[in-house]
């Protein structure tokens, strides 16, 4: 599922070269992340009693106008990681006890969590969840399989 040259990750397939410019998702090839932390608040059957382990990505293949994380989502805050800092945090938020890993809006970066995901794969033992809107391609949900 690479970018590099014309990116598909998302049904859009708007075939930017993420590695030059923004894709329609605002983002570059690079990961970002707004935010990653214990959600206490997220719907209850995945936020327990200690909270679901939440990394919000920057960016979204959506882009709807009602978001509730449009900061996030459209104005693309938040701060660059490498996929090696993204497994850390990961791994962070499982030792500060969350119920889960919660993926939210993470499909402009499938390459970067599944190699995340894959480095990790011997010390993640918590459920891995792919909160998005549900606008994912055949080949992008055959990807997550693996992990979600």
């Amino acid at each position: 599922m690479p970018f590099t040259d014309s990116c598909t990750l998302c049904p859009r397939a708007c075939g930017i070269d993420r590695t030059v410019k923004p894709g329609y998702c605002g983002m570059t090839d690079t990961v970002r992340i707004g935010r990653a932390d214990l959600h206490p608040w997220e719907e209850p059957p995945i936020s327990g009693t200690r909270g679901s382990g939440t990394i919000f990505f920057s960016g979204c293949t959506l882009r709807c106008v009602f978001c509730q994380n449009r900061v996030i989502s459209h104005d693309g805050n938040g701060r660059a990681l490498t996929a090696k800092e993204l497994a850390a945090h990961m791994l962070d938020l499982q030792d500060q006890g969350a119920h889960n890993l919660n993926l939210v809006t993470g499909t402009q970066f499938i390459p970067e969590i599944l190699s995340a995901l894959r480095s990790i794969r011997s010390d993640l033992y918590i459920p891995v969840v792919w909160n998005t809107g549900g606008y994912e391609t055949v080949d992008a949900i055959d990807a997550l399989s693996e992990f979600v």
